[in-house]
């Protein structure tokens, strides 16, 4: 989501290169996953960011280049906890040790105007008590750097670890209103924000859109891409009915899929009640 390196010069993007060791990995895990499957159903969550973190723990323990040490590892201060490390890993091609935090969020831009009129943005998550700048200010600021305590290095001396590199996977997605935003400092710019519309406005943007299937997605959905499986989308008149009687129902935004003729994702984007965020 955003570029770390260029935010803290003492955090590093966890970007795995496509090595052709791990292409061939990848490969038969989607010929065959069912140690994957097996590795989920062993932690079942309807939270999105857990089952985020279970996938990482996944990569890490059975992809060819890293050996999972450890994960969830509490730090316990003298009268309170600390933190704890999200993954630690060794990384075989660097050969080194890695504390690895993991984040995936989805943040939407409203506009905003201070009191002398000009307009400014803030990105919001579908609860509007995240925000953007403040989990980007706990994953710089006390997280990843949890490991120059004294207790998080008594921690990592009985795991065998010295001095760990420090990485952040901070994945999801940005949101625009129709009118465009301008994206927050440290986003990648060689990737299009999405968009977010209104209940109220969904059928008119999707008159604008040159694809006719729908799908709202779960929300363990939002992490890829969707693939069409037979009767589980809709058309815009659909979606409408489907998005009105949801919102009405949850007062929640709905991620949408719009897909193609061989029900392909190629575009995604938000709903929101008409009077989202509130003031």
């Amino acid at each position: 989501m955003a570029d770390l390196a260029d935010a803290h010069a003492n955090v590093l993007d966890c970007t795995p290169a496509l090595t052709p060791a791990r292409r061939l990995w990848l490969d038969r895990l989607d010929r065959d996953a069912t140690t994957l499957l097996q590795h989920l159903a062993q932690h079942r969550s309807h939270r999105l960011g857990l089952y985020f973190e279970q996938l990482w723990q996944f990569f890490l323990a059975q992809d060819p280049a890293t050996e999972l040490i450890a994960h969830n590892v509490p730090v316990q201060g003298e009268a309170r906890t600390l933190g704890e490390f999200d993954c630690l890993y060794y990384c075989h091609e660097e050969r080194r040790y890695v504390h690895l935090e993991l984040a995936v969020k989805y943040y939407l831009a409203v506009p905003q105007k201070t009191s002398d009129g000009a307009s400014l943005q803030r990105w919001v998550g579908p609860n509007i008590s995240d925000r953007l700048d403040c989990k980007l200010a706990q994953l710089l600021e006390r997280q990843i750097r949890l490991s120059e305590s004294s207790a998080a290095t008594a921690v990592l001396n009985m795991l065998g670890i010295a001095n760990p590199r420090r990485e952040i996977a901070f994945k999801g997605c940005l949101f625009q209103p129709i009118t465009g935003a301008l994206p927050p400092r440290g986003y990648n710019r060689q990737i299009p924000l999405s968009d977010w519309v209104t209940a109220r406005g969904l059928k008119a943007y999707c008159a604008t859109i040159d694809l006719r299937a729908f799908k709202v997605l779960p929300k363990r959905h939002w992490l890829s891409p969707h693939l069409h499986t037979a009767g589980d989308v809709v058309d815009s008149t659909g979606l409408s009915a489907t998005v009105n009687e949801r919102i009405a129902a949850e007062g929640y935004p709905l991620m949408v899929a719009a897909l193609d003729d061989h029900g392909r994702e190629r575009r995604r984007f938000m709903v929101v009640p008409e009077h989202w965020p509130g003031d």
